[in-house]
């Protein structure tokens, strides 16, 4: 029962909400020997061009203990910019698990966004996530990402797609990291010392806004997560012993049926356009 715990919305600009966030995410990784800090989620829910965060917690007193977020994202959808929400994260603290809060969350969250006029939700669930997202709200499961490893330092789109991620050279910039490179018209992610990953295609003059290094020639071997487009090289598929729990691409629908249905085939989703890279 819920009755003792106050959901309110957080908007993650102050030093207070922060500290709460990053005391609860440091309490329910601790297993995990992950930690977190608060410019990281400054940096996601706060600096981002396209507005702040959307979120949702749960507090015991003055404890937060289970937090749901969406970061604003633009997509192309059919030609036209349309503003939507990325699931991002949900994590509760252990104590505080099996109580449904995640639902209670996630629906305030949609709901906040529905009504302040973004037209869709996106995100990618694990083998964990995905049974609940499928179960509670009306997600449309897109598909299994393609994961792909060989040698090669480029990505190509493959053919006209009615979805795309869509960025402009200031989100573009925000959302780069310090470990990215420019490789062309593509960036590669090097923060791996065994490999590299590509992140995503764009216009090599808008990559080049950017102010990247140069990636290189490396002989580590390069990943490839994402949908609707093929790396150039010699690659293969991740054997499944080694690679991580498939990552599902969900979407959901804001506007009761205005927007077209987002399938495997029509849909230009890279790596750069979720949260784990």
């Amino acid at each position: 029962m819920n009755e003792q715990l106050q959901i309110r919305q957080s908007f993650f600009d102050t030093e207070e909400e922060l500290n709460q966030l990053v005391t609860l995410q440091n309490e329910a990784y601790k297993e995990r020997g992950i930690t977190f800090s608060k410019d990281s989620f400054r940096n996601w829910y706060v600096k981002n061009p396209c507005g702040k965060a959307i979120s949702f917690n749960a507090f015991d007193g003055d404890k937060m203990v289970a937090h749901y977020v969406c970061i604003i994202k633009q997509m192309l959808i059919d030609g036209r910019v349309v503003n939507g929400i990325n699931s991002m994260a949900t994590v509760t603290h252990p104590d505080y698990r099996g109580r449904g809060l995640f639902k209670t969350l996630a629906k305030m969250t949609y709901d906040c966004a529905r009504d302040n006029g973004y037209e869709f939700v996106i995100g990618v669930a694990n083998a964990n996530s995905y049974p609940g997202f499928m179960k509670y709200f009306p997600f449309q499961s897109v598909g299994q990402l393609d994961f792909k490893v060989g040698y090669g330092r480029h990505i190509k789109q493959d053919g006209e797609k009615k979805f795309s991620g869509y960025w402009t050279k200031e989100t573009l910039k925000w959302r780069c990291r310090k470990f990215y490179k420019q490789a062309g018209d593509t960036i590669i992610g090097e923060h791996g010392r065994f490999s590299r990953t590509l992140v995503g295609r764009f216009d090599e003059q808008m990559v080049s806004s950017a102010d990247l290094p140069n990636a290189g020639i490396s002989i580590k071997p390069s990943l490839y997560i994402g949908l609707g487009g093929t790396p150039q090289g010699l690659f293969m598929n991740m054997p499944k012993f080694i690679k991580h729990s498939p990552y599902h691409l969900i979407f959901m629908d804001l506007t009761d049926g205005k927007l077209p249905k987002m399938t495997k085939d029509n849909v230009f989703f890279q790596l750069f356009d979720f949260d784990v890279a």
